[in-house]
C-alpha cells in the first residue's frame, strides 16, 4: 500500500482501499458539486475517473467551484479538471468528455465505470443517469444542493427511479432562488463520497433506495425511503 493512503486505512479499511485503486467512476457534471468530487476522488486513488461536461469556467463560479481560478476562466472544466487530478495523484487515469450527457449517448461515455456520480444540475439529465444505470446494473450517487440544503440518494436497478424522488416536472435547481455558497456543494460532495467509500467498503449503512436531507439553518437531517 502506497504511504499516500495509509491515513484512508482505518477507516476504509486496506481490502476497502484496495477496491477502490481498482474502481473506474463517472462524474457528470464539473461544476461546484463535480468539482469536490473530482478532488475527493483523485486523492481517495480511485483507478480512473470519466468526467462528462461541456461547459467552461466564468467568474460567477468562483465563489464555489473548486477548480476554477482567476487564471482559467473561459477555459473548459473538463480539461481544467484533468491537469487537477494530474497535480494531485498522477496514478489516476483522468478521461475529459466535453459534451452534454444524454440517455443516448450515456453507454458511450459511462459504461466502463462501475459507480456514476450525479453532479448535475440539470433534470433532464438526472433523469437520463437513472434509467441508465437502472438498464445496466450500475450504481448511481446522486446529490443536489441550493442555499442551506443538501440532498443525497443511492439509486440501483433494485430501487425506484429518481422520477420517486424529484417527481416528473423538468424544472431546474432552487439554486436560481435560493443561491448556491460554496459550503453546501462541497458538504453533498463530501457526502456523496462517503456513500461511495461506504458501500465499497461494504460498512455501515447505506442510502441505497434512500434520500437524505440536510438544513443547514437548522442543523437538521432526516433520511427517508423513496
Amino acid at each position: 500500500m502506497q504511504k499516500r493512503y495509509l491515513k484512508n486505512l482505518n477507516a476504509i479499511t486496506e481490502e476497502g482501499q484496495r477496491k477502490i485503486l481498482s474502481t473506474t467512476v463517472a462524474v457528470v457534471g464539473v461544476g461546484g458539486i463535480g468539482g469536490f468530487l473530482i478532488e475527493g476522488l483523485a486523492r481517495l486513488g480511485v483507478k480512473k475517473i470519466i468526467a462528462v461536461d461541456m461547459d467552461s469556467f466564468d467568474e460567477t463560479n468562483l465563489n464555489r467551484q473548486i477548480i476554477s481560478n482567476v487564471n482559467n476562466l473561459g477555459k473548459y472544466k473538463v480539461f481544467e479538471a484533468e491537469k487537477r487530478v494530474k497535480e494531485i495523484n498522477p496514478a489516476v487515469y483522468f478521461e475529459p468528455i466535453k459534451e452534454k450527457a444524454y440517455l443516448e449517448n450515456l453507454d458511450i461515455f459511462l459504461m466502463e465505470a462501475n459507480y456514476i456520480f450525479d453532479a448535475t444540475d440539470n433534470v433532464e439529465i438526472r433523469k437520463s443517469l437513472s434509467k441508465f444505470v437502472q438498464k445496466m446494473g450500475k450504481t448511481l450517487i446522486h446529490g443536489g444542493c441550493a442555499g442551506w440544503y443538501a440532498q443525497i440518494a443511492v439509486i440501483t436497478k433494485d430501487t425506484p427511479g429518481i422520477e420517486k424522488l424529484i417527481g416528473e416536472t423538468n424544472v431546474e435547481g432552487a439554486e436560481k432562488d435560493l443561491g448556491n455558497p460554496i459550503f453546501a456543494p462541497m458538504l453533498t460532495a463530501a457526502l456523496e463520497l462517503s456513500e461511495f467509500c461506504k458501500l465499497i467498503s461494504a460498512q455501515g449503512e447505506n442510502l441505497i433506495g434512500k434520500c437524505m436531507v440536510v438544513n443547514l439553518l437548522t442543523n437538521e437531517y432526516r433520511i427517508f425511503e423513496f
